[in-house]
């Protein structure tokens, strides 16, 4: 799977601003306390999925630098 810097970039903050929003709702009681553990696991989701994405970005990375030599 290749992925594009630009396309690593827009899932990066777009999953940012989704914490972020989860954040701001459990803080302000919008997301009430009994969907808490939903919250946590949609980031734990978006947090593996970002880690799955900069290691991906890193093999391509490492694969092209050894195809250019």
């Amino acid at each position: 799977m290749k992925i594009s810097t630009k396309t690593f970039n827009l899932i990066t903050y777009i999953s940012l601003a989704i914490l972020v929003i989860l954040l701001i709702g459990m803080l302000t009681r919008v997301i009430p306390p009994k969907y808490y553990l939903h919250a946590l696991t949609v980031a734990i989701a978006l947090f593996i999925l970002r880690i799955f994405l900069r290691i991906q970005m890193y093999l391509q990375s490492k694969s092209s630098k050894r195809n250019e030599n």
